[in-house]
């Protein structure tokens, strides 16, 4: 059901950003570890959860960790990185609970297919009008920021949430070109010419800008380069200064740093950068 349009009762002067689509491996995780560093730079309060339970790659990513490199159980979201379990019944709530806080910025990496559970938490699985207006109250916007890989699935997951959210939300898309650098490597979101000369695909896209959506592009990293640095389970922006890189190494993820950040402010006033 599609959000209806209702007037706030506070300036929506705060963000929720959920960074989500229902399809799984698209990437959401790296986008969230690279908005997690350039929000943070900006001194406002940011608080950063995974809702994908105690094993998110976010968390294992971001979250705080002891003078041993064991991650913290217990997350400052503020610092580290909270995380909860959006697909539990006892944890679902904490997605509203923690607008408690006040934080200036909240950015939830969202678990695949977690708009079906936003929809439970107050709405009974009916719409999501509920949670917006929960949302709002509090001064909260909400930011739906999707991330698209080339697939089908990841296009239809846009227009759920458009569709849920409509205009009572903003929406980005960041288009990850880990999955390809021109149009032509996302058919269904560009649209594609058929062999038998008809036009295909695109349509969510022209949903999306009739809504006032905001397209971005996210960098890429040399798979190796990637590799590694996932597996130091660390921030990009700490990971960059290891003295065991070698100067391509880190040249590299100094431009991938860049143009993330570059994507981001793009979408600033969006955002609250």
């Amino acid at each position: 059901m599609t959000a209806m349009k209702a007037k706030a009762s506070t300036a929506l002067t705060k963000r929720l950003i959920l960074i989500v689509n229902n399809k799984g491996g698209v990437g959401k995780s790296v986008i969230a570890r690279q908005l997690a560093d350039v929000l943070r730079e900006t001194g406002k309060v940011i608080e950063v959860y995974d809702t994908d339970g105690g094993t998110g790659s976010l968390l294992l990513a971001n979250g705080s960790r002891d003078e041993n490199g064991a991650l913290l159980r217990e997350q400052d979201a503020k610092v580290g990185i909270g995380y909860f379990d959006i697909r539990l019944d006892r944890d679902r709530s904490k997605l509203l609970d923690n607008l408690s806080s006040g934080a200036d910025t909240i950015v939830c990496d969202m678990a695949g297919g977690s708009l079906g559970e936003i929809s439970r938490i107050i709405d009974d699985g009916d719409g999501v009008d509920g949670f917006i207006n929960a949302a709002e109250r509090h001064g909260y916007q909400i930011v739906i920021m999707n991330v698209l890989s080339n697939v089908q699935g990841a296009t239809t997951s846009v227009r759920d949430y458009l569709k849920a959210f409509g205009e009572r939300a903003q929406h980005v898309a960041v288009i990850n070109t880990t999955w390809g650098k021109d149009e032509a490597d996302f058919p269904f979101w560009y649209g594609y010419d058929a062999a038998d000369g008809t036009r295909k695909g695109g349509k969510t896209k022209q949903e999306f800008q009739a809504l006032g959506g905001k397209e971005i592009h996210f960098p890429a990293l040399q798979p190796g380069n990637f590799a590694k640095a996932d597996a130091a389970q660390m921030p990009f922006s700490q990971y960059v200064k290891l003295e065991d890189l070698t100067i391509t190494e880190r040249e590299r993820v100094n431009k991938f740093n860049q143009k993330a950040r570059e994507a981001f402010l793009e979408i600033a006033n969006i955002i609250g950068l």
